[in-house]
């Protein structure tokens, strides 16, 4: 999954955009792209491999780059990202009956709550080990018993596969 660009990321693709559309067209040509290319050190590509470069990057195929085009080239990314499809019911049911059966080991009816220690080893045979700091932020921010209620935790692992899906996308 792409990570989201930030308003300030954005601003430097649309100033370094800015800077190669010469004539402030919205749209970087053949030409303006080729001039920009003949600037870089090294050996400036030739006019049929800018022509190539801007068609591989022309995603609508209207012979220019414009800027989103501009971003996905830049980034390897699509820009702006594709919306994730959701998870499908049958998905998320599966998911969920895992954490209330890896749960209901510790607290059967799923009303009562467990103990930091209890959560760290459901953690653990869910193949999720959690740190000291995550459990200490946990319990204590829930209810000051120390204890964390079944509905805390779903709350917590669904955050945390949520992040460790958008940092996937750094590696």
């Amino acid at each position: 999954m792409a990570r989201a660009l930030s308003p300030e990321e954005i601003q430097v693709f649309k100033d370094l955009f800015d800077s190669y559309d010469s004539d402030k067209g919205g749209n970087i040509t053949v030409e303006e792209f080729a001039k920009v290319m003949s600037q870089t050190p090294g050996q400036p590509p030739s006019e049929a491999e800018v022509a190539q470069i801007v068609k591989e990057v022309d995603l609508d195929g209207d012979g220019t780059i414009n800027f989103n085009e501009f971003i996905t080239m830049m980034t390897g990314q699509p820009y702006p990202p594709k919306v994730e499809e959701e998870k499908q019911p049958e998905q998320q049911v599966e998911e969920d009956a895992e954490y209330a059966t890896a749960w209901k080991q510790y607290e059967p009816s799923l009303n009562g709550s467990i103990t930091a220690s209890q959560f760290r080893q459901l953690m653990a045979e869910l193949g999720e080990p959690v740190n000291d700091v995550e459990v200490e932020q946990l319990i204590n921010n829930v209810d000051g018993e120390g204890k964390l209620s079944y509905k805390e935790f779903l709350h917590f692992v669904k955050s945390r596969n949520v992040e460790d899906d958008i940092l996937s996308g750094y590696q």
